[in-house]
């Protein structure tokens, strides 16, 4: 969340640079004096029984539409005619819609001075054309049309209104062609777009464009004209950043963005209200659905979570299974609004598709630091999620001091998901005990670490969150900044990104796994030169599988929804969508292999050499000796499983107690041993049988050597062994055998 900082404030001199070079449109006003315009459209209600075609008297006198007509890509003038609206005032709205007249009213809570006619059957269809002509003839009395299509390209490419309304970003949209300057309605916009009863949005009736249109202007799009509109009123209310700050010597110098210079404002205006957020500020962590690159999630840090998805080039609500106005998210135990206000500040998705978000503390107690990191069941139906899981942190940073709001307010930001096969194949070391991480040595823990970004010293802590709600800290990380806002594992590039938003002038610092095991900074970028310097805590990258000329869309997100500005196009709006090369050539990580073995170097006991794709070590001196020439040889070849366990290896070395996997089962030796596999019975090893239930009886298994009082299952009962048994099954037959039934 924001911070008060003892910074020199330089937002609105930034503002004029950036508004310049953001690729958003300017305020809308009125475009031809004497005009019809479409204003909306909606070509497939969800939940609503019609789709519906607005327009609008834009000019400075009434309409009268006799002899106007309405037609979709067939541009037949007299398909639907227009003729029973009458006379459009200045500034009125049509309807056109398949919907019954009073159905359409009734859904949209129109009154009868609304101009609707019902009934249309020439229905539109996902790629279509809207088509108004004021005569007979087809191009002389071509009022206006709209062509568009939302998996096409250029001007024809616009929202997919499913659902949810089309409407003009500006004035520029109208009468253009060009659907690509038109985006999706959201609840509380400029438009005052609202959800029908059945639950699709938009603002059939009125258009923002219309609404105190001015009936004799000078100079309809200069905004200090006098007899001009007023600008529409922002639905929301931004904050501005709190100064811009610079990177400490610490960090590494930023290089240029890689990729476009360019950003645009990727979300509707105010689109993000909630009831505990009415401002519309504080979107925070972002994280794109690995299973769905159309998929975007985000978290708001006063405890609400939005389902995003992709409509052309907007990021918009999903408005499914309850997601359309977001879902308020508590903390285990209850849905008090009152006293479970969870402070969320990041998320990101595990393995198991749930998504877990970090806190810094409880809204309800905001003066004291509660830094958890919380599980959320995204299928879970209803507008509310009740956490299944918490693992609370808070102890293991006594530096923020209960009572204290400031730096309650500087716990963990973002959270991240990084796979154990990363780390361990790039050598990670385990901070906690010095040696080369084994997942196995956290079996509760799943197949990843989490790393939280900590915002109050802008390091990434990685934990093992285990099953039972223990945890262990296995790394703390220097990013090399003074704060983190968000951190991203990027499966692609294979490197974890942290975001330092304006109090580092937004910079990003993508770490490594170093040719020690530590992760370290690799390199840093400086922002694209368009997207502005503001609080930007969100950041998310989208898949190497969406890459489209060597560059894929990554997206920022503004907690101040600030823009560049008041009165700015991007003022009201969170998120910017950008572009970055999809092939950074960043080269290799981790822990180098061992040099390739070499017939004419002499090896000392405990070298290290790489032969054919294996690792072998010398157990005495040799030269010469070709590594895995004889089992019995000077070398022993060292086999490490992706989760840390030891594989067995025909010439490894293994004495009492080690503990090895051959083909998926698990062994430890009993005496010294080289050459002999595990699995017989009576040999060197015996089997580790896990129970398949927790704290239940594992199954018998004939190469496990049992000594008196060691349980099993077998063929549905339990057994308890009298003394030591190998390979000899249990049975209840005879009275005086090594096994006795005790279930």
């Amino acid at each position: 969340m924001r911070r008060s900082l003892s910074l020199v404030v330089a937002a609105v001199a930034a503002s004029a640079a950036v508004c310049a070079a953001l690729a958003v449109p300017t305020t809308a006003q009125a475009a031809d004096a004497a005009s019809v315009k479409i204003t909306e459209w909606m070509y497939n209600p969800v939940s609503s029984s019609g789709e519906y075609v607005e327009f609008t008297n834009l000019g400075a006198a009434p309409v009268s539409l006799t002899g106007w007509s309405f037609d979709d890509d067939s541009r037949t003038p007299g398909t639907v005619p227009l003729d029973s609206l009458g006379t459009l005032a200045v500034g009125q709205s049509a309807i056109i819609t398949e919907s019954a007249d009073a159905t359409f009213r009734t859904e949209w809570s129109l009154g009868a001075d609304v101009k609707i006619l019902a009934g249309n059957t020439t229905n539109l269809g996902r790629a279509d054309e809207i088509n108004l002509f004021n005569g007979p003839d087809a191009v002389a009395n071509l009022a206006v049309r709209l062509t568009y299509n939302d998996q096409g390209t250029g001007t024809v490419r616009g929202p997919r209104t499913q659902g949810v309304a089309g409407i003009p970003k500006t004035d520029a949209a109208l009468g253009a062609n060009d659907a690509s300057q038109w985006q999706l309605s959201a609840v509380g916009d400029a438009e005052g777009s609202r959800t029908s009863t059945a639950g699709d949005i938009g603002s059939p009736g009125t258009s923002r464009f219309g609404a105190g249109a001015p009936t004799n202007p000078t100079d309809p799009t200069d905004p200090t004209d006098p007899t001009g509109p007023p600008a529409p009123t922002l639905n929301c209310v931004p904050e501005a950043p709190s100064g811009t700050g610079t990177l400490p010597a610490s960090a590494l110098a930023p290089a240029a963005w890689p990729g476009s210079a360019s950003v645009a404002v990727a979300d509707p205006q105010c689109a993000w209200k909630s009831i505990t957020g009415a401002e519309g500020r504080d979107v925070s962590g972002l994280v794109f659905d690995p299973s769905n690159a159309n998929v975007l999630y985000s978290v708001k840090n006063k405890g609400w979570v939005f389902r995003m998805v992709k409509q052309g080039d907007t990021w918009v609500a999903d408005t499914s299974n309850g997601w359309g106005a977001g879902k308020q998210i508590f903390f285990p135990g209850s849905t008090d609004t009152q006293t479970n206000l969870p402070d969320s500040e990041g998320l990101t998705i595990g393995p198991d598709g749930a998504l877990y978000v970090t806190t810094e503390r409880n809204n309800a107690a905001n003066t004291i630091p509660l830094n958890s990191i919380l599980r959320f069941d995204p299928a879970q139906a209803g507008t509310q999620l009740v956490a299944t899981d918490e693992w609370n942190l808070t102890a293991e940073f006594p530096e923020l001091h209960a009572g204290n709001k400031t730096e309650a307010n500087l716990g963990f930001e973002g959270v991240t998901f990084v796979p154990d096969d990363y780390l361990t194949g790039n050598g990670f070391v385990d901070q906690s005990t010095g040696k080369a991480y084994k997942p196995i040595d956290y079996p509760k823990h799943g197949t990843g670490l989490y790393l939280a970004a900590l915002e109050n010293d802008g390091k990434l802590y990685a934990y093992a969150l285990n099953n039972d709600h223990s945890f262990h800290r296995v790394a703390a990380v220097d990013t090399g900044m003074d704060h983190v806002m968000d951190v991203s594992f990027d499966a692609d590039t294979q490197r974890i990104w942290a975001l330092c938003d304006n109090t580092c002038g937004v910079t990003s610092t993508v770490l490594k796994v170093s040719a020690t095991g530590s992760i370290v900074p690799d390199v840093a970028y400086a922002k694209p030169a368009a997207l502005p310097v503001n609080n930007l805590e969100g950041f998310a990258l989208a898949p190497n599988s969406t890459c489209v000329g060597g560059t894929k869309e990554v997206v920022w997100s503004d907690d101040g929804i600030y823009g560049a500005g008041p009165g700015t196009a991007s003022e009201g709006h969170a998120l910017y969508s950008g572009r970055i090369d999809c092939d950074l050539g960043l080269g290799g990580q981790g822990v180098p292999k061992p040099a390739a073995w070499n017939t004419g170097t002499g090896y000392a006991s405990g070298d290290l050499v790489s032969y054919g794709g294996s690792v072998f070590r010398a157990l005495w001196y040799t030269r010469g000796e070709t590594p895995a020439s004889s089992t019995y040889g000077a070398w022993a070849e060292i086999a490490i499983a992706s989760d840390g366990s030891t594989l067995w290896t025909a010439t490894g070395v293994f004495t009492a107690g080690d503990v090895v996997v051959y083909r998926g089962r698990t062994f430890t030796a009993l005496w010294y041993t080289r050459g002999t596999a595990p699995g017989g019975v009576g040999g060197p090893w015996s089997e580790i049988v896990a129970p398949t239930t927790p704290g239940g009886v594992p199954a018998w298994s004939p190469a496990t050597v049992y000594t008196g009082g060691e349980k099993v299952s077998y063929s549905g009962h339990v057994y308890q062994a009298q003394w030591y048994t190998v390979g000899t099954a249990p049975s209840h037959t005879s009275p005086w055998g090594v096994w006795k039934l005790i279930g």
